[in-house]
């Protein structure tokens, strides 16, 4: 017997092995439907995709064989390691000089037809084989031999995709940490700035009105600006918190809604003084979602609407369309609207355009943010239309 060479790269043929991450690994029915299909098209009891580690040989997949390893050095399929380029044929072990005396030729399982392709990974390492074997003296036809390359070929393929949906599931494991760090981060800090800016603000107010007959007209204004600058930040605070509150929200129970009065109940809300003038579609349209989702991402629409108007009298109008996959609501107001160069920009987190609402105050750039993330949640969709001085029409997609 003669035993397999160690290739002159050994080592990082190992390494390109491991990198794999699958040795010893659970059965995989791919892998087993390719070592079926060899064993049916070429007639053998035996078929294996076989990987080659340190100093055994590994079965991925097999048909016919009891054990799913055995030692590398009286390894058919090892030999097949030193000429990653060439089919490995021996119509029988026998007239062999290499394997007569082989233990799996001399004893179970009996190899005396023997073919194996090589498993060649992208970069030139050979990790082992797909092989056939019989138990009688034989010759593959062409078309046997041409099909047994393609299916090593398509073992290579899987095995490329697996290793890939392991990188992939590797970053979104590290970007999940990050992101939960991140969180943490933020919602610890927000709490830590929260209780400093509560005492700011209420010894400035108590300041103004323990000592406004002390201080001048500017103490006053500058104690206004320290109030004003805090709560302002507050707002920010609040807000930040909020957002991450409702990035781990769950949506997904749905109910069933009135679209109608599920928007009244937000107008009442946000339009205590009837300022503005709202119109609702015609008729009362029943929908099914998440009702919690769906009050947040109306809530700032129409609260968007009515901060950012700068018209005499404030319009305000709710449609409802549908088409086969989805439920389409709109928020159109005669506001001051957004500039085109800028719609690209509004969705993003802490992004302000720098106006300043009919309030005079600014705002903390995640309202938005915080509306496409819940659409999304919902397997929804977002788009804007707007035009300077005219108004902006928002149009949400609920999947149906």
């Amino acid at each position: 017997m003669i035993s397999p060479q160690i290739p002159h790269n050994e080592k990082e043929r190992l390494d390109a092995l491991l990198a794999y991450k699958i040795l010893d690994s659970a059965p995989e029915k791919d892998f087993d439907d390719i070592v079926k299909l060899a064993s049916e098209i070429c007639h053998t009891p035996i078929s294996t995709i076989t990987l080659v580690d340190k100093d055994r040989q590994w079965f991925k997949s097999k048909i016919g064989l009891e054990f799913s390893e055995g030692a590398r050095d009286t390894s058919f399929c090892a030999h097949t390691l030193n000429k990653p380029r060439e089919m490995m044929i021996v119509s029988d072990s026998l007239e062999d000089d290499r394997f007569y005396d082989n233990p799996n030729v001399i004893g179970y399982p009996n190899v005396r037809c023997y073919v194996g392709v090589p498993l060649v990974d992208p970069n030139g390492y050979a990790l082992g084989s797909l092989c056939v074997i019989d138990n009688q003296p034989r010759n593959l036809d062409n078309f046997q031999l041409l099909a047994l390359e393609k299916l090593a070929n398509q073992v290579i393929n899987l095995l490329e995709l697996r290793k890939k949906n392991f990188q992939l599931m590797e970053n979104h494991n590290v970007l999940l940490s990050k992101y939960k760090d991140l969180e943490q981060f933020a919602s610890i800090v927000s709490h830590d700035i929260k209780s400093p800016l509560n005492n700011i603000m209420m010894l400035t107010r108590l300041l103004q009105e323990s000592n406004h007959d002390q201080l001048d007209s500017d103490g006053m204004q500058m104690l206004s600006y320290i109030y004003k600058s805090s709560e302002e930040l507050k707002k920010l605070v609040d807000a930040i918190l909020e957002y991450y509150k409702y990035d781990n929200e769950q949506v997904i129970a749905n109910e069933s809604i009135r679209l109608n009065d599920f928007m009244q109940y937000l107008i009442d809300i946000l339009d205590t003084k009837n300022e503005f003038q709202f119109v609702l579609p015609e008729k009362n349209h029943k929908i099914r979602s998440n009702k919690m989702a769906l009050g947040q991402i109306f809530y700032n629409l129409i609260s968007n609407s009515i901060k950012y108007n700068d018209k005499p009298k404030g319009i305000i109008c709710i449609d409802f369309s549908e088409t086969e996959d989805y439920n389409i609501i709109s928020i159109k107001d005669n506001g001051c609207g957004i500039d085109k160069t800028n719609h690209h920009k509004i969705f993003n987190i802490f992004e302000t355009l720098g106006k300043i609402d009919r309030f005079e105050t600014k705002g903390t750039g995640i309202g938005l943010s915080t509306v496409q993330k819940m659409v999304q949640k919902l397997n929804g969709k977002i788009e804007i239309e707007s035009e300077l001085s005219i108004g902006t029409q928002f149009k949400v997609f609920l999947k149906k």
